[in-house]
């Protein structure tokens, strides 16, 4: 026999047989009698006689290291040496089930860091030669329970199957000896395959499990009559990856993929309830002759779609499985809207193929890579722009990592009309094609733009109205492909506005002091900076800032509390209307300090609209401890369209005490030193997890700095860190669920108050958890606004006198694993009587 050598730029040879000549037993990707494949085109693919440089055979009695014979995968790979782009080192595996077992700690099953390696199934049925184990997040490992962690260049994959079944029953075919049942039905974190490295290669397989099935963080990647399978965030995508002829299918009915940057050619999506593409919209997908499902819900966001993005998700000639074209909405929450996507023209459509797709790295040199053998057919649009990204000034660039899904990452400078513009730029992917000529245009008259043509223009605003508007720029490639940029154009600003009547601070009334003042709007929007501080005298020795203004809307009026009383109040005003700087601060302080009669209510309900975020660790009474790093975000879902989301960004430095850095952690604390009794605490949150599962991972009630877990405080001294909580967090014995249980806390310790736990999925978006404390008793309800999911607690505590109430959080913060406080609001009810 001929040896046959698998190179990056050589075709695999199919060859074709009767459909009826395959295995009809039924398994994990769903093969049915006289049905295909998921995965394969209809057409049989035999690998059985393809040449190898190693063999593994799971029924030989020993290793044979002599004849490159053995038993494990992993003794074949530890044998075979990297190859090289012209020779890789091909393993050959014989059908059978192959447990790549690790230790809990492992970092994976199985790291292949050799170059050019390729695992080739000797099969005409993928199914027959599995590469399985069963591990997962606090399910049989202490990461996400990879299996194959590849870090490598030019690494293929061909004709086998990979599954973790940590959380699915596999079915072998033929031989139900071979079956493989799963450790647990809860779903976890189980990675059955990672990647890293460039020209990666893969045809013909299967890879299985549930949550993060698989991570794509590769250069390049090619993927061939695949199959992938997964409930949430199973795809990736690294820089360029290229799916074509495959499936991509959601086992539980529905789920997002958190696929990014990959372009599915002739690929089908199957989902029985919905699917979704993005949790966060930055790298967008190209969908090239797609099938979607025709019932089930489809959208590129899980979340509420960002506006005036920059760079869309592209299809061309995409429908549904019965036939009929389709437009993907921009998001599964709220009113369709369809701005997040476009359909590409046929002359733009050309450049998404894998020609020029993968013949270089999108910032390198060509080095003519052809997994797909296409080159003799695209070579005429194998320089085609397929990629722009845009440079210039973000909204999110003033909060930084902390702003999470709520403010977006796009290009979207603002201009003054009169003033210095703004400079735009763009660059193309591929590199090679960087000296294409760029062309800028807008149909706007609010703009003016200081060139046509080039990788660079500078806008100047041209507005002549009395408000800011938005005007769109967009930038073209010769071959049509173009990207959006909304600039926000304000008008030419004026002065600051006069004071008519200087800030004067009222005196209290109803528990509220307002600053009257008056200015010179001739008709124009206030839009006055308010800051309120407390001070220790009148000429405000030791100012504490205690209440901001947001969203353009002047905080004229504070609400006292407690911590008000012997206090004088200032408020500092810069004068601002809607065309207009804020011009220089002027105070006003009150006549005298705020007695405690002025104070006729105990309730404690900060607006988060003006809450002051930034860290304060001081405890005192009446006042907020402010621990850890928070953000002030917006959103019309949120308790007066404000909330705080925990920002911090991970730690560094390990902890001593436990090997590694703890999780990001912060808490909301209301130190009150008054001599209270019964009490009630209103918490409105919404974590950025939506189905119930609230954290990033598992965690546990322990009171270490790794574990992921949230606190309600409530009778409780913040200073002391001493008096009860409603303690949640992440279990494996759900992966839509969150356990919860009421605890004692002392000295920053916590114990279970009683053995009464309830593994409920109520922890979605705007969840609302009322803690009633009445003598001995306490009662916990809770419920959202997203299903029917509730909480019941109840227990006997020992009576203490502490008012003190708040909210801890520890666990991870990127993009879709923090948690919002929209309402904190504390009440007395006996205090309210007397």
């Amino acid at each position: 026999m001929k040896a046959f050598r698998f190179r990056a730029s050589v075709a695999l040879t199919i060859f074709s047989l009767a459909l009826a000549l395959m295995p009809a037993s039924h398994a994990q990707d769903n093969l049915k009698p006289s049905e295909k494949i998921n995965g394969y085109t209809g057409v049989v693919f035999d690998t059985t006689k393809y040449a190898y440089d190693y063999l593994v055979d799971g029924s030989l009695p020993q290793d044979d290291p002599a004849s490159r014979k053995f038993k494990t995968l992993q003794a074949a790979y530890a044998a075979a040496p990297a190859g090289t782009a012209q020779k890789p080192t091909v393993i050959g595996i014989k059908p059978d089930v192959y447990f790549l077992t690790a230790e809990p700690s492992a970092p994976a099953s199985l790291s292949i860091t050799k170059n050019y390696i390729t695992l080739l199934g000797l099969t005409n049925d993928r199914r027959n030669v599995v590469l399985a184990d069963n591990r997962g997040n606090k399910e049989g490992a202490t990461n996400n329970g990879y299996i194959l962690d590849i870090n490598a260049d030019g690494f293929s994959m061909i004709n086998l199957t990979v599954v973790n079944y940590c959380n699915l029953d596999y079915e072998y075919p033929g031989n139900p000896a071979k079956n493989l049942k799963m450790r647990s039905p809860v779903i976890t974190q189980a990675v059955a395959v990672q990647t890293q490295g460039d020209k990666h290669y893969f045809s013909h397989v299967a890879i299985l499990g549930r949550l993060d099935t698989m991570f794509i963080r590769t250069t390049r990647s090619y993927f061939t009559n695949a199959y992938v399978e997964g409930t949430d965030d199973f795809l990736g995508g690294g820089q360029v990856a290229v799916f074509q002829d495959s499936e991509i299918y959601f086992p539980t009915g529905n789920g997002v993929m958190s696929a990014s940057g990959i372009t599915f050619i002739n690929t089908v999506f199957k989902a029985s309830r919905g699917l979704e593409f993005y949790k966060g919209f930055r790298n967008p997908d190209t969908l090239i002759d797609c099938i979607m499902p025709a019932q089930a819900p489809v959208a590129w966001m899980v979340w509420k779609a960002a506006v005036r993005q920059n760079v869309y998700s592209l299809t061309y000639h995409v429908k549904d499985a019965n036939g009929k074209p389709i437009v993907i909405k921009d998001s599964i929450v709220g009113p369709a809207t369809y701005a997040l996507s476009r359909e590409l023209s046929a002359q733009e459509a050309k450049a998404f193929n894998p020609w020029n797709l993968l013949r270089a790295a999108p910032n390198g040199p060509a080095d003519d890579w052809d997994p797909a053998n296409a080159r003799a057919r695209y070579e005429a649009d194998g320089s085609d722009v397929f990629r722009m990204a845009v440079t210039g000034k973000s909204p999110a660039d003033a909060f930084g990592p902390g702003a999470g899904p709520f403010t977006s990452p796009a290009v979207s400078p603002t201009v003054r009309t009169g003033a210095a513009g703004a400079t735009i730029g763009v660059s193309v992917s591929p590199v090679r094609a960087q000296n294409t000529p760029i062309s800028w245009s807008t149909n706007s008259n609010l703009v003016k733009l200081s060139s046509t043509t080039g990788n660079s223009v500078v806008v100047a605003g041209s507005n002549a109205t009395s408000k800011a508007e938005y005007a769109v720029v967009k930038a073209k490639a010769s071959n049509g492909f173009y990207v959006s940029v909304h600039v926000y154009v304000e008008p030419a600003f004026v002065d600051p506005p006069a004071f008519l009547k200087k800030p004067v601070v009222d005196s209290p009334l109803n528990s509220k002091v307002s600053l009257s003042y008056t200015l010179a709007l001739a008709g124009k929007e206030d839009q006055s900076l308010i800051t309120w501080y407390q001070c220790a005298d009148a000429q405000c020795a030791n100012p504490r800032k205690v209440s901001v203004s947001r969203g353009n809307l002047p905080l004229k009026t504070y609400s006292l509390t407690a911590g008000d009383v012997g206090k004088y109040l200032r408020a500092g005003i810069r004068p601002k209307h809607n065309i207009s700087d804020p011009g220089d601060e002027v105070f006003a302080t009150s006549s005298k300090p705020i007695a405690a009669a002025d104070v006729k209510t105990t309730i404690i309900n900060p607006n988060f609209r003006n809450f002051v975020e930034t860290e304060n660790t001081s405890y005192e009474n009446g006042e907020w401890t402010v621990l850890g790093t928070w953000t002030s975000v917006s959103s019309e879902n949120l308790v007066n369209g404000y909330g705080l989301r925990v920002s911090q960004p991970a730690p560094t430095t390990p902890n001593p005490a436990f090997g590694r850095a703890p999780n990001p952690h912060a808490a909301l604390l209301y130190q009150n030193d008054a001599t209270v009794g019964d009490m009630q605490i209103k918490v409105v949150m919404t974590p950025e997890k939506t189905a119930g599962q609230g954290f990033g991972i598992a965690g546990s009630p322990d009171d270490d700095d790794r574990n992921q877990r949230a606190d309600i405080y409530f009778k409780y001294d913040p200073r002391t860190k001493t008096g009860y909580a409603l303690r949640f967090w992440r279990t494996i014995q759900s992966a839509e669920k969150c356990m919860f249980q009421l605890y004692k806390v002392d000295n920053g310790v916590g114990t279970p108050l009683n053995s009464q736990q309830q593994l409920t999925g109520v922890f979605k978006p705007s969840t609302t958890i009322t803690i009633s404390v009445i003598g001995s008793k306490v009662t916990v309800k809770g419920s959202n606004s997203t299903d029917k999911e509730t909480l019941a607690l109840e227990g006997t505590l020992s009576p203490n006198t502490f008012g003190g109430a708040g909210v801890y959080w520890s666990g991870s913060v990127p993009v879709g694993n923090s948690n919002v406080y929209s309402q904190l609001e504390i009440t007395y009810p006996g205090a309210e009587k007397r």
